[in-house]
C-alpha cells in the first residue's frame, strides 16, 4: 500500500516536472493563441451592430352581429367572412413571410447582397413575456443598414396585414355582393306575391268581418226563436184556460211586450196571436239553417285566406331579414376593407436606430478563449513531447 502510494507521488511530481520543463513552450503557445485571438478580433472582424424596432400587436377580429330576426343567418355569415383572430405568436411567424422580406429586398436594394433565406436567417425575433410586444433585431457591420432593414420590415409587415386583412375582406365582399343580389329579388318577388294577395277582392280581413255580421245575425235570430218558444207555450196554455171556461164570454191574451197573460174578451184573438208566433217560428227555422251554412262557409274560406296570408307574410318576413342580414354584413365588410386594420392590429412602440456601440466582436471573450485554448494546447503539446523523449530513452536502455 506505501509502495503503490509511493509510485503515484512519484508519477503525480514527475507530470509537474514535465510542464515545468515545458513551461516555455506552453507560455510561447498560450501567447500566440491570445495574440491570434486579438488578431482575429481587433483586426480581421468588423464591428457588428445590432438595431431593434418594438411592435405591439393587439388581437383583432371581426365583431359578431346578431339580429334578433334571423341570427342563424347572421351567425353563418360571421363564420363565412371572419377575420381570424391573431395572436402574438401568429404575427411572430408571419413577419418573415417571402412577401415581407422580398419587398423590403426591393426597398434598400439588397437583391446582391440578401437573398429571401438570407434575409430571413439574418433577422432575430423576440416576444416578451406576459406581453403582447415583439421584438425585430438585426445585426450588421453597418449601423445605418441595420436600422433600415429592421425599420423596413417592420413597416412591410404592417402593410401586409393590411393587404392580407383587406384581400380576405373584398373576396368575402364579392361573395356577399353576389349573394346579395339573389336575396334582394328573392325579397322582391316576395313582395310582389303579397302585393297580388292583397289586392284580391275579398281579404281574410274582410271574410272575417262579414264572418262576424253573419254571426250576429245568427245568434239574434236562435235569441228570437227562443223568445217565440216560449210566447207559443204560454198562448197554448191560455187557450186551454179560455176553452176550459165556455160560458164566462171572455178569454185570456198574452202580452208579448210584458210576458204576461191578460184577460181577453175572445178566444179568437189568441188563436190569431199563436198562428202569428207559429208563422213567425217557420220563418226562423228556415233562416237559420240557411245562415248556419253562410257561416261554415266563411269559416272556411277565411281559415284559407288566413293561412296564405301568414304563409306569405312569413315568407316576406324571412326574405326581408336574409337580405337585411346580407346587407349589413356587407357594409361591415366595406369599412374593414377601407380601414387601416394593420395599423390598428399592430402599433409601432419603438422604431429602430442606426446604434453608436457595435455589440460584436465580443474581444473580451474571444481574448479569453484563446487563453484557455492555449493553455490547453500548451499541456498537451508539453505532455507529448516529454512523452516522446522519455520513450526514446527507455528504447535506448532496452537495446543497450
Amino acid at each position: 500500500m506505501e509502495q503503490q502510494y509511493y509510485q503515484d507521488e512519484i508519477s503525480l511530481r514527475e507530470l509537474i516536472e514535465a510542464l515545468l520543463r515545458q513551461k516555455k513552450l506552453i507560455a510561447i503557445i498560450t501567447v500566440v493563441a491570445v495574440l491570434l485571438a486579438g488578431i482575429y478580433s481587433f483586426i480581421i472582424l468588423d464591428p457588428t451592430y445590432e438595431s431593434r424596432m418594438m411592435l405591439m400587436a393587439s388581437n383583432v377580429n371581426s365583431q359578431n352581429t346578431e339580429m334578433a330576426v334571423n341570427g342563424d343567418v347572421d351567425k353563418l355569415l360571421d363564420a363565412m367572412t371572419n377575420i381570424p383572430t391573431m395572436n402574438v405568436e401568429s404575427y411572430r411567424q408571419q413577419i418573415t413571410t417571402p412577401e415581407v422580406l422580398r419587398k423590403t429586398i426591393d426597398e434598400l436594394d439588397l437583391g446582391d447582397i440578401y437573398t429571401i433565406g438570407g434575409l430571413a436567417r439574418k433577422i432575430q425575433l423576440e416576444t416578451v413575456k406576459d406581453t403582447q410586444l415583439i421584438i425585430i433585431k438585426v445585426e450588421d457591420s453597418d449601423p445605418e443598414m441595420a436600422a433600415a432593414i429592421v425599420n423596413s420590415v417592420g413597416e412591410n409587415f404592417i402593410e401586409y396585414v393590411t393587404e392580407s386583412t383587406k384581400s380576405r375582406a373584398n373576396a368575402s365582399s364579392q361573395y356577399v355582393a353576389n349573394q346579395m343580389e339573389i336575396e334582394k329579388k328573392n325579397y322582391d318577388d316576395a313582395l310582389l306575391e303579397q302585393k297580388e294577395l292583397l289586392s284580391q277582392p275579398r281579404s281574410s280581413q274582410e271574410v272575417s268581418m262579414e264572418l262576424d255580421v253573419f254571426m250576429s245575425q245568427l245568434t239574434k235570430y236562435k235569441a228570437q226563436k227562443n223568445d217565440l218558444s216560449i210566447s207559443r207555450e204560454a198562448l197554448n196554455a191560455a187557450i186551454d184556460v179560455a176553452s176550459s171556461r165556455p160560458g164566462d164570454g171572455s178569454s185570456l191574451t198574452l202580452n208579448q211586450s210584458t210576458g204576461r197573460v191578460l184577460l181577453d174578451s175572445s178566444e179568437t184573438t189568441l188563436r190569431m196571436e199563436l198562428a202569428e208566433v207559429e208563422s213567425q217560428l217557420k220563418s226562423i227555422d228556415m233562416m237559420i239553417p240557411e245562415l248556419e251554412k253562410r257561416v261554415e262557409e266563411l269559416r272556411v274560406e277565411y281559415q284559407e285566406k288566413s293561412h296564405t296570408e301568414s304563409l306569405v307574410n312569413q315568407k316576406v318576413s324571412r326574405a326581408k331579414g336574409i337580405y337585411e342580414s346580407f346587407l349589413g354584413k356587407y357594409e361591415e365588410l366595406r369599412v374593414t376593407e377601407s380601414a387601416q386594420i394593420g395599423e390598428a392590429s399592430v402599433v409601432v412602440v419603438s422604431r429602430a436606430y442606426a446604434p453608436v456601440n457595435p455589440v460584436g466582436p465580443r474581444k473580451a471573450l474571444n481574448m479569453a478563449i484563446g487563453l484557455v485554448l492555449g493553455l490547453m494546447i500548451g499541456v498537451f503539446a508539453a505532455f507529448f513531447i516529454e512523452y516522446w523523449k522519455q520513450s526514446g530513452t527507455d528504447s535506448k536502455k532496452a537495446s543497450a
